[in-house]
């Protein structure tokens, strides 16, 4: 184990000290992950990923961009990276995965009466549970899949397109419930102070490695070896942890995993 540390330490020591960047969409909040306030970027996914790419000699440009657009600016060689992916079959056609960066724990949030007996998620396809807002094009398991694509999943779910409309809808009783990431849903209720509007996890539906994902398109792959390499070093010692221990709340914790770099 130690040669391999060392040779990947050999390998970030050979990269170039000519300046390179990486080009990151992002919504401008998806709190504590991404944060963007007084003309400048913060949140741990943020901190994660600059310094990932200043370890090996880069740097990292911020556009922002809702979720489906950056999936698009990726399509057109626009954007090199994205954060918070779920590995599959079908994106590993288009990008490097790096990380991952925590283990991503996704709730339906929502006020209680609207879901009272829900404990599974099968039991969401009863036109009895209040509508649910979800961020087009992510994922968020198997289940929930498989309800989104059937015919009368426009009687549940309710398809936005960046984190910030979908929490507004949820806030202004639009919609009864949201599916997010579990730290998200503690940064903004506390941020917003709802916490008297009955707001709560209501179930579990899924939970997944989490990664930063580089285009294929844009990233060779020996930028990919010199990342994965970077990243490794980084949680041997405990440089990410450390990081992730900064936004850490006594209700949840953030998780993190082995390196597990995929092609």
């Amino acid at each position: 184990m130690r040669l391999v540390i060392f040779a990947m330490a050999f390998l970030i020591a050979a990269t170039p000290a000519a300046a390179c960047s990486f080009r990151l969409g992002s919504e401008l909040s998806f709190r504590p992950f991404i944060d963007y306030k007084n003309d400048s970027w913060h949140g741990v996914t943020i901190e994660l990923l600059q310094m990932l790419v200043e370890d090996i000699g880069c740097q990292l440009d911020i556009i922002p961009s809702p979720w489906l657009r950056a999936l698009r600016l990726v399509e057109r060689g626009e954007l090199d990276v994205l954060v918070h992916m779920t590995y599959s079959a079908d994106r590993s056609n288009h990008f490097y995965f790096i990380g991952p960066h925590h283990l991503e724990e996704i709730y339906l949030v929502g006020v209680d009466y609207a879901f009272a007996g829900i404990t599974r998620v099968e039991q969401l396809k009863s036109n009895g549970s209040g509508m649910i807002a979800f961020l087009n094009g992510s994922y968020y398991g198997e289940e929930i899949d498989e309800i989104i694509n059937s015919k009368h999943s426009n009687r549940i779910f309710v398809a936005i397109v960046s984190n910030q409309d979908k929490i507004s809808l949820l806030l202004n009783n639009r919609v009864e419930g949201v599916l997010d990431d579990i730290m998200a849903f503690t940064a903004w209720r506390d941020d917003t102070g709802v916490r008297d509007k009955k707001l709560k996890p209501i179930l579990k539906v899924y939970e997944n490695p989490v990664y930063f994902g580089f285009n294929k398109k844009t990233i060779s792959e020996e930028q990919f070896a010199k990342l994965a390499a970077a990243w490794q070093l980084r949680f041997e010692d405990g440089s990410i942890q450390r990081i992730l221990d900064k936004y850490q709340v006594d209700e949840h914790q953030l998780k993190l995993l082995e390196p597990n770099p995929k092609i």
